[in-house]
């Protein structure tokens, strides 16, 4: 079976996607790649497929049946061992993964569960950053189910945490030490786990912050240290994969080692057997990572043929560790590090004597595998990430050399002289040379970054489409590898590239996305055939007074969650108006970051909004940055249209940038006449029926998430509108939207739509706006 166990590999990929994803797609490339398989008429090749496949098939299936809760939501004592490798401390808040192993007074079990925790004191924070072993603790606090995805595209975190064989969160109010024996056993001291941490702690204390994070994470598997700009820094420029270990640095530390042991005498047989020893070690005080494990294992199986004279070839190896992988965690096949590693691990061993050998200049051929390796890397980052860095092929040149033969033995000297040369000049003059090198690498990084249109948004391609341009790059690396076919296969390659990458920015459809942003605001509108995106405020969370040891560095934000990712999925690098309706903080608290992340053309905003001094601040940090802004009242911009069709109906006069002060816009999407009120109250909506008593609405932006203070009996008996969208926070500390409210809409048998029980609301239409529509505003408004 030499070189073709990749038939039973395949055979049990397929396999382990039906069982746990069946759809119309999995089943019919199941159903193809079986009619191929018995259409190499080779006996042996099908049976062992089958048996590979039945094995597979087993494990899975018992993986799937076992991956369910067997917790209540009623429990509320909990006993969790916590594993200190995932224990994350960010300002006032603890997040840890751990294995209850008893729920309430009965119960034992042995289940992931995921626990956050408010810190309330700097004592109490001090506590938790000493844990550094396995421990167990005694926790009281409220299960939640993980949420869905609640916007169109967006990381479905529950999704990502039953992969995980996770079903809960764990919002804890009280967290004790179990008291247990106080005794180090002496399984405490070989667990490995410990061990890790014991090991990081010992390189924090050693060297420092800048030196320590990059030897934890290229030794240790462990990037949490590493600063988030640099980390994006390297994401975008597409070299991100230097910083996970994989099998470069795995084959790095096996030849390493093996020329030490060799040059003091050891043995191959001994050599053999201490990697053996060796590497699984490695491989848990790492964490396992997929790369490591696919390293780490054909590694292993590679040496075994080599030992017992029955040589495995590279592709066999990677086949056996792929249907082990699987055997082992077959929910490991749905994340992105899976994905790649195994699919380009794949494609240079596929095409390492051919295409990748086809020049005598070494330079060329290291060109031909980024090139390779990033075209095959394209679809992989679109589906997840909805973008891709072209400009990885060439930084990869640099990069990879001189991490591979510079930074990484110098991370390696670093680590071992921490032990035995702590404290030296030696030692300290190694710190500094370190320091200096990753400080240049680090600044290098942040240019290439800068550089325009390195990073191409896809968006969220249709399945189709994905599937064509699959296809045609298979047929592409085909003709490139048999020299036959090339200019026609790259045309062809370029012409789908073309409609792949344009595909949703030009989209004949337009959309309107009412996004669910928690207790704030955020509409995106975006027209068909790529002729502007548009957003009506940002969304935001209220910021509360906090000491500097409360203050969370890494927490998630509306932006980087949402608005970033959902704008990203629609194929849109940037927006032609930001229309902010006033300056409370839950409508325009994330407008500085979504700067940082999507161009915005144009800044919008009622005249007075920058009494405000948040939305002040945030103006003119984007007016330095070469944003223009823009001020509007309906007195001055009534013959104007913002966004697709828009008309500002209010304020007429400069305002406080309050409530009642907010920008309210009406105008023709699609099919429907639509009016956006902002935060307008009662007053306001009393004086705005008043200028515009023939005002005609059909989908209804409701006002302040459906405060009682807004949409009065009067205002909405007036304009009758057909539907109403409420934009408001899951369970807020308001009760919105009020019940009064719901009754008023509910008397004009109005469908009300609400983001805290439906999620994101979209509304998708395939016309534009016709060239007299703005004569058409002029006749409503009298």
């Amino acid at each position: 079976m030499k070189g073709y166990v990749l038939f039973s590999a395949v055979s049990c990929l397929l396999c382990a996607i039906v069982i746990l994803n069946p759809n119309w797609l999995s089943i019919i490339l199941f159903l193809i790649w079986l009619i191929r398989l018995l259409f190499t008429r080779r006996k042996k090749w099908i049976i062992y497929s089958c048996l590979f496949m039945s094995v597979t098939a087993f494990f899975v299936g018992v993986e799937k049946y076992n991956n369910q809760t067997r917790l209540s939501m009623d429990t509320q004592n909990f006993l969790i061992e916590m594993d200190p490798n995932r224990l994350k401390i960010d300002g006032d808040q603890v997040q840890f993964y751990g294995t209850v192993t008893q729920a309430g007074e009965t119960l034992k079990c042995s289940e992931e569960i995921v626990v956050f925790y408010r810190l309330s004191t700097k004592e109490e924070k001090d506590y938790w950053e000493k844990q550094q072993k396995t421990a167990s603790f005694v926790v009281i606090g409220s299960l939640m189910k993980p949420e869905k995805n609640r916007n169109l595209n967006q990381f479905d975190y529950q999704r990502y945490l039953s992969h995980n064989k996770i079903h809960w969160m764990l919002e804890a109010t009280s967290i004790q030490a179990h008291s247990g024996p106080e005794k180090q056993t002496f399984l405490d001291l070989i667990n490995l786990k410990n061990i890790r941490q014991t090991i990081l702690f010992h390189i924090e204390s050693k060297t420092t912050i800048p030196v320590s994070s990059y030897i934890k994470t290229l030794l240790f598997a462990d990037t949490a240290s590493i600063d988030d700009q640099v980390m994006n820094g390297y994401k975008e420029i597409g070299i991100i994969h230097l910083l996970s270990i994989s099998g470069l640095h795995i084959q790095f530390l096996i030849a390493g080692l093996t020329y030490i042991l060799w040059r003091v005498g050891v043995t191959r047989e001994h050599t053999y057997i201490l990697l053996f020893i060796f590497l699984p070690i490695y491989g848990s005080l790492t964490g396992w990572g997929t790369s490591i494990f696919r390293a780490v294992v054909m590694s292993l199986i590679s040496q075994t043929g080599s030992r017992i004279r029955r040589p495995i070839s590279g592709l066999d190896a990677w086949s056996y560790t792929l249907i082990i992988g699987l055997w082992i965690d077959p929910y490991q096949l749905f994340s992105i590090g899976f994905q790649l590693s195994y699919l380009l691990s794949l494609a240079l061993i596929l095409f390492s004597t051919s295409l990748f050998n086809q020049s005598k200049y070494s330079t060329i051929n290291s060109l031909s595998i980024s090139f390779v390796l990033t075209l095959i890397s394209i679809p992989i980052l679109s589906f997840h990430f909805f973008e891709f860095s072209w400009i990885g092929m060439f930084a990869n040149l640099l990069f990879v050399p001189l991490f591979t033969w510079f930074i990484m033995p110098l991370m390696i000297v670093l680590f071992f002289c921490s032990y035995i040369l702590s404290g030296t000049l030696f030692f300290q003059f190694l710190i500094h040379i370190a320091e200096y090198s990753l400080g240049m690498i680090e600044w290098l990084v942040l240019k290439i970054r800068l550089f325009p249109y390195g990073t191409i948004v896809t968006g969220k391609v249709p399945m189709v489409l994905f599937i064509v341009t699959v296809v045609v790059m298979v047929i592409f690396l085909i003709a490139l590898e048999q020299q036959k076919k090339k200019k026609s296969s790259l045309f062809l390659l370029v012409i789908v590239f073309i409609v792949f990458i344009h595909y949703q920015k030009y989209s004949p459809f337009g959309e309107v996305l009412i996004l669910d942003v928690g207790q704030g605001d955020a509409t995106l509108i975006k027209e068909p055939f790529g002729k502007g995106v548009y957003l009506i405020d940002t969304g935001g969370a209220l910021a509360f007074e906090k000491e500097e040891w409360q203050i969370r560095k890494k927490q998630s934000t509306v932006a980087s969650r949402v608005l970033i990712p959902v704008i990203k999925s629609l194929g849109v690098t940037q927006l032609d108006q930001v229309l902010i309706t006033h300056g409370d903080e839950d409508h325009m608290g994330e407008l500085i970051e979504l700067a940082q992340g999507i161009e915005i053309k144009e800044l919008i905003f009622p005249v007075g909004t920058t009494k405000k001094q948040s939305f002040f601040d945030a103006a003119q940090s984007l007016e330095k940055s070469g944003v223009p802004l823009r001020t509007v009242s309906a007195k001055q911009s009534r013959d104007q249209l913002f966004g697709p069709s828009l008309t500002v109906l209010w304020p007429l006069d400069d305002g406080e940038g309050e409530n009642n002060d907010s920008l309210v816009l009406y105008g023709k999407i699609g099919q429907f006449n639509w009016l956006f009120t902002g935060d307008i109250e009662e007053a306001g909506e009393a004086k705005l029926t008043a200028l515009y008593p023939n005002l005609r609405v059909d989908i209804l932006k409701v006002a302040h998430h459906g405060s009682q203070t807004s949409t009065s009996e009067s205002f909405i008996q007036k304009i009758k509108p057909k539907t109403a969208l409420i934009s408001c926070g899951l369970n807020n500390r308001y009760n919105h939207p009020n019940e009064d409210v719901l009754k008023r809409l509910a008397s004009l048998n109005a469908a009300v739509y609400r983001t805290d029980l439906q999620g994101s609301f979209r509304y998708t239409y395939a016309d534009y706006l016709p060239q007299g529509l703005k004569k058409d505003f002029q006749t409503i408004l009298k």
